[in-house]
């Protein structure tokens, strides 16, 4: 598997921001699936962030869809 290109860290207010977007549904689907992967890949949570594995599994998308997200 290739290296991480980029690393997650929001601030709280990012972090507030990327919730209330997904829990709206005001949004586009791409927009709230891309929100989902940025707040699970966020290295300030409790326990640090999720891996490309972990967050597929968990929004039951490929890791290939993820790599090709573009900025929100």
């Amino acid at each position: 598997m290739p290296a991480k290109r980029y690393i997650v860290s929001l601030t709280g207010e990012e972090r507030i921001a990327l919730k209330k977007l997904t829990t709206t549904g005001k949004a586009s689907a791409r927009k709230i699936n891309h929100a989902q992967i940025l707040l699970k890949a966020d290295i300030n949570q409790p326990k640090g962030g999720c891996t490309d594995q972990q967050i597929s599994e968990a929004l039951n998308i490929s890791t290939r869809t993820m790599e090709k997200q573009k900025p929100i």
